[in-house]
């Protein structure tokens, strides 16, 4: 079956990652744009003034949200209203009653909602969950995962940079969905701390998180964008009795000179990485898991969405579907419930473990 798609917002996320991902994807044809800020002649299709025009003259099967989040609402309801199924941005939505809302009105329609978690879908992170379990890795016992990011003007342009719930909500909700992808489960507690410093009521550009799952099993995120340092776009460590797994973002050639121990002997190592690699260690002896492609974001994006049309094909649950997003986005707004309260938050494992957020005695 084909699939007649159209895009609400226009800008570098749906030029950079959407539009390449569906290239390559012959099921899926884009039939419409609407952005304020586009030009008739921008695009290889049609640009409408407003989204309900779009969705009135093209009658698609899906809408893709790809604007601010305080829209994300909004535009789910129209698309949902005139019968599509929904690919949203994330974060998904800013409040947990949106996104209850939102996940209710489409189960009426008989509709689904996916959102972009597109990190999912990356070949490095997924080899490193189908390792877990391995004899080469063993059970999982911790995770940890470094961000360093360089801010400038340029990346504080848009929406992110007005947002005082800026690293957490705009990125920091991808490594705590990677959290939940590789425990395979929803963590007992959170807590953080995002210090700013001289502006009290800046944006939080400094996160530490810890996240606590079953089996006395931990993770930790470090999301750094006050260093004026290099510029590491994602880099995650996976420790299991067995082994280590390291993944990095960002393309990299890189070599490696030095001398092994017992018995001494020198070696040389030289690796290129267009977009990222994952690495199984066992001491200083390394092997490479998976790379990424240049344009990692739109090749992860496209096998989400690939994989949202046949779960639609299938009348399946999608994966990343709205409901299991809810999860993720609890956990963001718990963090900055933690940092504001200076307390962990229970997430309530044992109930509905996104719908209670509250703080540990």
């Amino acid at each position: 079956m084909s699939y007649r798609v159209v895009i609400a917002g226009l800008g570098k996320s749906a030029r950079s990652i959407h539009l390449p991902a569906y290239k390559s994807l012959p099921d899926l044809q884009v039939v419409g744009g609407c952005d304020p800020a586009t030009r008739t002649g921008d695009f290889p299709f049609p640009l409408f003034s407003s989204v309900p025009e779009m969705l009135e003259r093209t009658r698609p099967q899906i809408l893709v949200v790809a604007t601010p989040p305080d829209s994300h609402f909004q535009l789910a309801k129209l698309g949902l209203e005139a019968g599509c199924h929904i690919f949203c941005e994330k974060p998904f939505m800013n409040t947990l009653e949106e996104a209850d809302a939102i996940i209710a009105l489409a189960a009426k329609a008989r509709r689904q909602i996916v959102v972009n978690n597109q990190f999912r879908f990356m070949r490095i992170h997924r080899a490193a969950r189908e390792a877990i379990g391995s004899p080469d890795f063993g059970d999982l016992s911790f995770v940890s995962i470094h961000q360093t990011f360089f801010v400038t003007k340029e990346t504080e342009a848009d929406w992110r940079g007005l947002d005082p719930q800026r690293t957490a909500k705009e990125f920091g909700i991808h490594a705590l969905d990677l959290c939940r992808y590789f425990f395979n489960e929803n963590p007992a507690s959170i807590s953080a701390r995002m210090p700013r410093g001289s502006q009290p009521n800046g944006p939080d550009y400094l996160n530490l998180i810890q996240l606590e799952f079953s089996g006395d099993r931990m993770a930790h995120i470090t999301l750094d964008r006050l260093s004026r340092g290099r510029h590491r776009y994602l880099d995650v460590r996976l420790d299991g009795e067995a082994g280590a797994i390291e993944t990095s973002l960002g393309g990299r050639l890189e070599a490696r000179v030095g001398i092994r121990p017992a018995p001494l002997r020198p070696f040389f190592k030289l690796d290129l990485a267009m977009g990222g690699r994952a690495q199984l260690y066992h001491g200083e002896r390394s092997s490479v898991l998976a790379r990424e492609p240049l344009n990692v974001f739109a090749a992860a994006t496209r096998e989400l969405m690939r994989a949202f049309l046949m779960a639609l094909e299938r009348e399946e649950t999608p994966p990343c579907n709205a409901a299991d997003n809810r999860h993720t986005l609890a956990l963001m707004l718990a963090a900055y419930e933690s940092d504001k309260k200076r307390v962990p938050i229970s997430m309530h494992q044992g109930g509905d473990a996104a719908r209670s957020i509250t703080p540990v005695e």
